[in-house]
């Protein structure tokens, strides 16, 4: 009990681990991956604009940028070149911007001050002719005004750049000098934005660790529960052999328990059957010796009491038989041998031992002389004469032995293993039968019926030759009378002889 309720205990506290997972999920592994890549480009971006912020930054790559832009916008708007100028001023965030056409006038501005004027410095007006960028610082020769305010009067010095557009026509850019160089000189040193990378990149860096780290400790306690899981599994496995070991010694006592107490009753039923069934007939003879050599009986009294008192020993005599038999069965078992025997010569011997038991050969019937029987004469000649006795003893009057090839009776009990094919030597009496109920149990050593007279072997020796000569023994009883039937095993000679 306690085995079991340590077994009980260990599967409740048990660690399945399911074996395709015993190493953590893949999951882990992507996401710190992702974080590592994720980490890499804001700092990849950290300081590639770090390094945009550091570099020098001169006029010509600011206007050629600017101009790109301008120029992009123009002709996205090629039908409203007003309003293109404006959104060119107010993309770039520069001052003044005015599209030039191919004859050199200023077709549109965002100063309307400049509209209608001729364009007069030479570079610029080559560098539009040309297709080639051209910037140059020179007075202008209009006031600039913007939104009707004067943002530059006549003379003052500007940057003028000039980017070529399709068809001779020219995108002029204005840049105050004290501006433009405001922007060449801005700030240097890590940049916000640089900081705000940096930060990221940190995160991610710091994510990606902690990844790894729960990965390894969920690593660890997979193999802590793995081992954990299969030192229980083993403990398990101990508990259950163990349960085995004890259910096992517990069925063996059980069995030798019964065992005991099966021999215990035998004991007791045994004791109680010599007690009666012996000291009857040897209280009859000690009676009868002494009324003989007492009194003086009239003839006909003595030869009464000496006829009873021969039957008595004879009793007696058969009872102690019985027991010497059987003893001599269960310690040395059977002394016999197998062979195939002429059916005929049973017969014979059936007969010329068994005077009380009537053969009665069937109509129809097997013919005895062509027949032969895989058995042992003397112990089915022992057999026949125990299941006839027993019958004799138990009330019959009257014994028949018929044979034929089948059963002519469904069994209401059988012991042995019934040979296939074979020969059935049918025991006939017209006893007074035996009780359904009984039958289970009349084979079995010391069992009688009721106050039934004997000692209850003769079924149990029976038994005991039966399966000796490897037949079997069918049993049909009724109030009538009960037949017993013997199943011995035909012999090779008539199978050859039939095949034949």
């Amino acid at each position: 009990m306690v085995l079991r309720t340590g077994l009980a205990d260990a599967d409740d506290h048990a660690v399945t681990v399911d074996p395709s997972r015993r190493s953590p999920s893949g999951v882990w592994l992507a996401g710190a991956s992702l974080a590592g890549l994720l980490a890499l480009g804001a700092l990849v971006g950290a300081m590639a604009h770090q390094r945009s912020v550091d570099r020098p930054v001169g006029e010509g790559e600011l206007f050629v940028a600017d101009a790109a832009q301008a120029r992009a916008e123009l002709e996205s708007n090629p039908d409203d070149a007003e309003m293109a100028v404006r959104r060119i001023r107010n993309l770039l965030a520069i001052e003044a911007v005015a599209l030039v056409g191919s004859d050199g006038v200023i077709e549109a501005s965002s100063s309307p001050s400049q509209v209608g004027s001729q364009l007069q410095n030479g570079l610029l007006l080559y560098g539009q002719s040309s297709g080639f960028f051209a910037a140059v610082a020179t007075s202008i020769d209009h006031e600039i005004l913007i939104d009707g305010v004067s943002e530059w009067e006549d003379g003052e010095i500007l940057y003028h750049v000039m980017q070529p557009l399709d068809g001779g026509e020219g995108l002029l850019l204005y840049y105050d000098v004290s501006e433009l160089l405001a922007r060449r000189a801005r700030e240097r040193g890590i940049q916000p934005l640089t900081m705000q990378l940096v930060g990221v990149g940190s995160f991610f860096v710091i994510a990606g660790i902690l990844l790894l780290i729960a990965r390894s400790a969920v690593a660890r306690r997979i193999r802590e529960m793995v081992i954990e899981s299969e030192f229980l599994r083993q403990q398990s496995a101990e508990l259950e052999e163990h349960n085995r070991q004890l259910a096992a010694a517990r069925s063996e006592a059980e069995r030798a328990l019964a065992l005991a107490e099966e021999k215990n009753r035998i004991r007791a039923e045994f004791v109680l059957m010599i007690n009666h069934e012996l000291r009857t007939p040897l209280t009859s003879l000690v009676t009868g010796a002494e009324l003989l050599s007492q009194f003086g009986l009239p003839e006909a009294d003595r030869v009464q009491l000496l006829s009873h008192m021969v039957a008595d020993g004879k009793r007696l005599q058969e009872m102690i038989a019985q027991m010497l038999t059987v003893a001599r069965i269960e310690n040395r078992g059977l002394n016999f041998t197998l062979r195939d025997v002429p059916f005929a010569e049973v017969l014979a011997d059936l007969s010329e031992k068994h005077p009380r038991l009537r053969i009665q050969p069937r109509p129809g019937g097997i013919d005895p002389r062509s027949v032969y029987v895989r058995t042992d004469p003397m112990t089915l000649s022992q057999l026949v004469a125990s299941l006839a006795d027993n019958a004799l003893s138990h009330g019959a009057t009257r014994v028949d032995l018929v044979w034929q090839d089948s059963l002519p009776f469904r069994a209401m009990h059988e012991v042995g293993q019934r040979p296939e094919p074979a020969l059935f030597l049918l025991v006939i009496d017209d006893g007074p039968g035996i009780d359904p109920t009984f039958l289970p149990r009349a084979f079995e050593k010391f069992e009688k019926h009721s106050h039934s007279a004997g000692t209850g072997l003769g079924l149990y020796i029976a038994r005991m030759m039966v399966d000796a000569l490897a037949g079997s023994l069918s049993v049909h009883s009724s109030h009538h009378g009960t037949t017993m039937a013997i199943g011995v095993p035909l012999g090779r000679r008539l199978l050859v002889e039939s095949a034949a």
